[in-house]
């Protein structure tokens, strides 16, 4: 495909149209991306003349009933390409006074030109130089999706007058910045679309935008994702008055000791195809008290995020659950020696307190609820349950206080009251995606890969090099990559599986190798958002063509 000076113009036209719909994260305004989608269809004479081939499909039991749209340019053969990208961008509060123009590219960047915001020097020099668009989700990923719209437009009047090598299947995702609403239900999806058209998927297309690689003048191109898990750590003590601490065991006291144990512990650094995850750290940890009194919390909870590139889920969780249990038996014998002190103070016998380490997974603990309760614990999960995903859907409580009250709930059917740290996932879980775990299956995209890689260098002097999103992507339910044990697992301790539910069955129907290409951009979720405008209309539709063509 030739990108021309007619589709240079498309893509910038519907980038900035797509901007102006401000489409906020896990909000209702998520859905007026749908009127857009209808109107792009409605304008294809190719679409309008066969309506089986474009449509929404809505997402079930979504609370804002979102839609994926989709459209299918059908041509010889079954390989099928993959089109995907999110429409869903952050909220623009970071923009402050300038907020109501961060979705107006032209009118933002003349408020920046007249010096209404503070710019750091490089983003005031992008700006003076006229080569980068500013706005929210020019760059994450509006961009992006207005490439591939414009390309599917282009394949589209193609295939009207001579037949096309394969096929051409797009679809934009709600909810990529929240929870992945949309990149879960996409494999359901897919494998209706495969059977029903008789579709063999090649290639899964993102177009998340890229950024320099820092000291360097190389970008990526994303032959992965990597994965993420959030395990959440619910420390049950023994309640007593804090002028008799010694009776009780304070939770804090144990949380405390498991922050302390796994925070950016380096036991969890992974490392693949010369990627590295980050450390793991905790994003939360506080006592559930709702108010003030005397009391010892009855209970702590923390939860943290962690990033693997090769390591397992069951593997990272049994390094978890056995520092976890050190941590526990630290948090103890540091009570001990307070209390063998105290005692000695008081001229009084010390004595060995009865604590003792018990860490558990929520499968065991779950386990143990219906051992001890049976049909009662089941029917009471059962209705709890029902309320929390009202509660979530409405928004009156969040993932981690409905964690807390399905942990809770399972204690009070469990006999055993002992304190305790029960360990659970929390979400959301991205797998972690990359071709290398494919084999042979991804050969041909990995020579494709390469083969974008030579064109980016020889015919516009860019160096890419291959790479993994670090950042997380709905690329991480486009393949089946993990074992089945490791969704089992994910299954037994993932919280809330009838509020958050994972498709690993319909993952592995429609597993196929991934790829990125994406614009130049810089700022992402920040004020100074940007897209290179020069990557936008012309290097990265061609890249995204030449890939495209070349797998098919």
């Amino acid at each position: 495909m030739v990108i021309d000076d007619e589709l240079k113009a498309r893509i910038e036209t519907l980038t900035f149209g797509f901007v102006r719909i401000y489409t906020s994260t896990g909000t209702i305004r998520e859905k007026d991306a749908e009127a857009f989608y209808k109107g792009w269809f409605s304008s294809m004479g190719y679409f309008r003349d066969r309506k089986e081939q474009s449509g929404f499909y809505e997402i079930p039991g979504d609370h804002f009933n979102r839609s994926i749209p989709w459209c299918l340019v059908k041509g010889e053969g079954d390989a099928t390409v993959v089109l995907l990208h999110h429409y869903d961008v952050v909220d623009t509060d970071d923009y402050r006074a300038l907020s109501g123009l961060a979705t107006e590219p032209d009118g933002l960047m003349a408020a920046l030109r007249e010096g209404r915001a503070a710019l750091d020097e490089e983003s005031s020099d992008d700006l003076k130089s006229g080569q980068w668009i500013f706005g929210r989700g020019v760059a994450d990923m509006k961009g992006g999706a207005a490439i591939q719209m414009a390309l599917t437009e282009r394949y589209a009047k193609m295939a009207e007058s001579a037949p096309l090598r394969g096929n051409i299947l797009l679809i934009g995702l709600p909810d990529e910045e929240n929870i992945s609403a949309g990149g879960r239900a996409a494999p359901r999806l897919l494998k209706q679309l495969k059977g029903g058209h008789g579709l063999r998927y090649v290639l899964a297309l993102n177009a998340e935008p890229t950024e320099r690689i820092p000291g360097t003048r190389k970008a990526g191109i994303f032959t992965g994702s990597i994965g993420k898990i959030m395990p959440l750590f619910y420390v049950k003590g023994k309640l007593s008055h804090a002028g008799m601490v010694y009776d009780g065991l304070n939770p804090i006291k144990v949380i405390s000791k498991i922050v302390e144990k796994l925070d950016v512990i380096p036991d969890l650094i992974d490392s693949a195809e010369g990627v590295v995850s980050p450390a793991p750290t905790f994003l939360y940890q506080k006592d559930v008290k709702k108010i003030y009194d005397v009391s010892l919390p009855l209970a702590a909870s923390g939860y943290m995020n962690v990033m693997f590139l090769r390591k397992s889920v069951g593997e990272i969780m049994g390094v978890i659950k056995e520092k976890c249990v050190s941590a526990f038996e630290e948090a103890i014998g540091d009570i001990q020696r307070s209390f063998d002190a105290f005692a000695a103070a008081g001229g009084c016998e010390p004595g060995k307190l009865p604590w003792k380490a018990c860490v558990k997974l929520y499968s065991e603990l779950y386990a143990e609820a219906v051992r001890d309760s049976r049909e009662k614990f089941e029917q009471a999960l059962a209705e709890a349950v029902l309320d929390i995903k009202a509660r979530v859907a409405s928004g009156e409580m969040d993932m981690v206080s409905a964690s807390h009250a399905v942990i809770e709930l399972t204690l009070r059917y469990v006999r055993d009251t002992s304190p305790a740290v029960v360990i659970a996932l929390t979400p959301p879980y991205y797998p972690v995606v990359g071709n290398t775990m494919l084999g042979a299956a991804a050969d041909k995209a990995d020579r494709v890969c390469d083969e974008v890689i030579a064109r980016a260098r020889d015919k516009y002097g860019v160096e890419y090099v291959k790479s993994y999103i670090v950042g997380m992507s709905d690329l991480s339910y486009f393949m089946r990559s993990s074992a089945e044990g490791d969704d089992a697992y994910v299954r037994d301790n993932m919280l809330l599986g009838d509020v958050y539910s994972l498709p690993f069955d319909e993952m592995g129907e429609i597993s196929m190798p991934v790829l990125n290409i994406g614009p130049l951009g810089k700022g992402f979720h920040e004020y100074t958002e940007r897209v290179f405008k020069e990557d936008l209309v012309a290097r990265t539709p061609d890249l995204m063509a030449f890939a495209i063509e070349r797998i098919l």
